[in-house]
C-alpha cells in the first residue's frame, strides 16, 4: 500500500508539470474547438497505453527495456516537437476566426482519427513518457505480480485520461476561452517555444 501511495504521488506530480501534450490540447482547442480537444485527449491516453504495453512486454518477454529503441523515439520526438513548434508559429502569423459550428461540422465528418493520431504522436514520441513508466514499472518489478501490474497501468492510464479532461473542461469553459482567444497569438508563440525548449532538451540531454 506504502509504495503504491508513492507511485500515485509521483505520477500526479508527473500530471501537475506542464509538458508537450498540455500544449498540444490548447492549441488543439484554439485552432478546432473542444471536440477536436477531447480526441488529442484520447489520442494522449492511448499512447499512454501503448506504451505501458510495449513496456510491460518488454520485461516479460526480456527482462529488460531496449535502451537503443530509446534513443531512437528521444530523436523522433525531438523532430516531432520542432514540427509541432513550427505549425504553432505559421498559426500565430496567420490566425483564423474561431467558427463552432464549422469546427464541429468538420470534425464529425473526417478528422477524428486525425486529432487520435495527433495525440497519440505526443505521446509516443515524449521520452518523458516512456523513462517515467519505465522507471515506474521497474521500481514495482519484484513486488508486484503480473495482474497488479496490468491494473495499476489500466489506473494511470484512467488518470491520464480523466486529468486531461478535466483540464479539457476547465480552459474550455467561456470565461477562459474568452480569453485564450483574445490571447490566441501570444499563446502560440509561447507554445511554439515551449515545443522548442523541449525538443532541445531531448536533442542535448
Amino acid at each position: 500500500m506504502e509504495l503504491f501511495l508513492i507511485i500515485a504521488l509521483t505520477h500526479f506530480m508527473a500530471l501537475l508539470s506542464p509538458g508537450p501534450d498540455f500544449f498540444l490540447i490548447i492549441t488543439t482547442l484554439l485552432r478546432k474547438g473542444k471536440k477536436s480537444a477531447h480526441w488529442v485527449c484520447i489520442g494522449i491516453a492511448l499512447g499512454n497505453a501503448l506504451i505501458l504495453i510495449a513496456i510491460l512486454s518488454s520485461l516479460f518477454l526480456l527482462e529488460k527495456i531496449n535502451v537503443d529503441l530509446l534513443k531512437y523515439i528521444q530523436i523522433g520526438g525531438a523532430i516531432y516537437l520542432i514540427y509541432l513548434a513550427y505549425l504553432c508559429f505559421m498559426y500565430a502569423k496567420t490566425p483564423i476566426e474561431f467558427d463552432i459550428k464549422s469546427v464541429q461540422n468538420v470534425q464529425q465528418s473526417h478528422l477524428v482519427f486525425s486529432n487520435i493520431r495527433m495525440g497519440l504522436q505526443s505521446s509516443l514520441l515524449n521520452p518523458k513518457n516512456i523513462m517515467f513508466y519505465s522507471s515506474l514499472i521497474i521500481l514495482i518489478d519484484q513486488d508486484f505480480n503480473t495482474v497488479q501490474k496490468v491494473l495499476l497501468s489500466t489506473w494511470m492510464i484512467s488518470i491520464v485520461l480523466i486529468w486531461n479532461l478535466l483540464v479539457l473542461k476547465l480552459i474550455s469553459h467561456k470565461k477562459w476561452m474568452n480569453w485564450l482567444k483574445a490571447k490566441s497569438q501570444w499563446l502560440y508563440y509561447i507554445s511554439s517555444g515551449c515545443f522548442l525548449f523541449f525538443a532541445m532538451i531531448l536533442i542535448f540531454a
